[in-house]
């Protein structure tokens, strides 16, 4: 017998405004997906947002709950009258469910598992919306780093690592691979630290695609870094939105990148592709089924940080949505969970493990500017209070502020029924990067997140759904 989740799945989706019929209890948070798919019957998702399970529910027990609008953090804390006793009674006992995984603790002293690092901060191109000023120099005339002073400032960062651990380097710039000697000395430096220290290395590198050639195809099958190439779309939207300096087009140039990284895909590493949507582009699923040619490892989808346009908010959703739906109905879980947002959720579900931090602002993670400035942000590079120091001297004052809680109780996130699956969200975007009194939140960011945790949570209880 086919369930009814998957009938529904098969119906066509004509989604066309930001809907999603929500209810809540306490802990516990439903929707209907017929309320953001569109059609079909109705299909009911019940999700526990302590201990992180989802589970079919009944029309009835969903109407049990109260309804809540997707903006909203209010935690009702009583049933409908409608509710039957019994159901009452099961649903307050899987409220009070604990989780199977023990969250970490919020205190940690700052020890840097993470780090980008700005080999360069110049670029080739001249992306329409640069948010390091235009041309990749963050307004610094510095331009690239020195390996001289780079090098005792990573044997700083490793003293600090313990054996086992994972030690994890993005290049980014600018543009990295303008200056391939560099992501070389340091990935050769690291993997000598490695196996005195026995930390697990791993690299990866953001790149615009238009520079590949013997020497940086060489680095990229010795030391294998994932490869991500930033690009947002068809040939008429990169060449639009990420032209050379000189206006010139960039797709082609690109598209001949990827081509040759094709051939050569079993010595390299993996393979990604990042695109960012702004209200000037938002089309996810013409994007999507653009990408599928060039066999990437996964894809990431992100709307930009900088834009507010609400429209443009909602239809990057509905554009998502649709997305969904063609990578299931092509190739189900392994298809959808290309799609780096999918995957990281069914990664966190199944895990069962809650995210108290969105990312490893002043913990775990720094940023490194091309003048060996540390920062807490890739966003805020040049930014002189989201300075934690310069060499191998941090702010441990600052550093111990961002120790006292956590970025959900920094963001004000307590309340939220997708805090542990989001952590709190950016500080860049609520900005709280320096201070947590100078909190602006985004409900755009907060609408968008929960929609799309509901849509994945939609997908998750149809993968994980026992057969009739």
């Amino acid at each position: 017998m086919v369930s009814f989740l998957q009938t529904f799945l098969s119906s066509t989706c004509n989604w066309s405004q930001k809907v999603l019929d929500l209810s809540r209890y306490q802990n516990l948070a439903a929707f209907n997906a017929a309320s953001f798919l569109g059609t079909g019957p109705d299909a009911f998702i019940g999700f526990q947002s302590e201990s992180l399970e989802v589970a079919r529910l009944t029309p009835e027990v969903f109407r049990g709950l109260t309804k809540v609008s997707l903006a909203s953090s209010v935690i009702p804390q009583t049933f409908e009258s409608s509710l039957s006793s019994e159901d009452s009674s099961e649903l307050k006992t899987w409220n009070d469910e604990v989780p199977v995984v023990e969250t970490k603790k919020a205190k940690t002293q700052f020890k840097a598992k993470s780090l980008n690092i700005n080999v360069t901060q110049i670029c080739n191109l001249k992306c329409t919306y640069c948010a390091a000023g235009g041309d990749g120099s963050y307004g610094d005339p510095v331009k690239r780093i020195e390996i001289e002073k780079t090098l005792p400032q990573l044997s700083y960062f490793i003293s600090k690592l313990d054996k086992g651990e994972r030690f994890h380097i993005s290049f980014l710039g600018g543009e990295p691979l303008l200056y391939p000697a560099a992501i070389r000395a340091i990935c050769e430096y690291v993997d000598g630290a490695a196996k005195e220290k026995g930390f697990v290395p791993s690299y990866k590198i953001t790149t615009n695609g238009t520079l590949l050639n013997d020497d940086i195809l060489n680095l990229l099958s010795t030391y294998k870094p994932t490869v991500v190439v930033s690009m947002d779309g068809k040939p008429e939207i990169m060449d639009r939105f990420r032209p050379q300096k000189n206006n010139k087009p960039t797709s082609q140039a690109i598209e001949t990148t990827l081509a040759k990284l094709n051939t050569v895909r079993s010595k390299i590493g993996p393979l990604a592709v990042h695109a960012v949507f702004t209200k000037d582009h938002t089309a996810v699923l013409e994007t999507y089924e653009y990408f599928r040619q060039f066999n990437f490892d996964w894809i990431d989808f992100i709307y930009s940080v900088s834009d507010l346009d609400e429209a443009s908010n909602e239809q990057y959703m509905l554009e998502v949505t649709k997305t969904a739906k063609a990578a299931w109905d092509l190739g189900g879980e392994v298809e959808l969970r290309k799609i780096y947002l999918f995957d990281n959720y069914f990664d966190r579900l199944d895990s069962q493990e809650r995210l108290e931090n969105h990312c490893g602002l002043g913990r775990s993670f720094a940023v490194i500017d091309s003048r060996n400035q540390v920062f807490n942000c890739p966003w805020t590079v040049g930014s002189v209070q989201d300075r934690l120091g310069s060499g191998s001297v941090l702010d441990e004052a600052k550093l111990a502020e961002y120790a006292e809680e956590t970025i959900i109780e920094r963001n004000n996130c307590q309340s939220c029924w997708a805090k542990y699956m989001c952590g709190g969200g950016c500080s860049f975007i609520h900005q709280t990067t320096s201070k947590k009194d100078t909190l602006q939140k985004s409900l755009q960011f907060c609408e968008r997140t929960r929609f799309l945790l509901a849509l994945a949570l939609y997908y998750y209880a149809i993968a994980r759904e026992e057969p009739i």
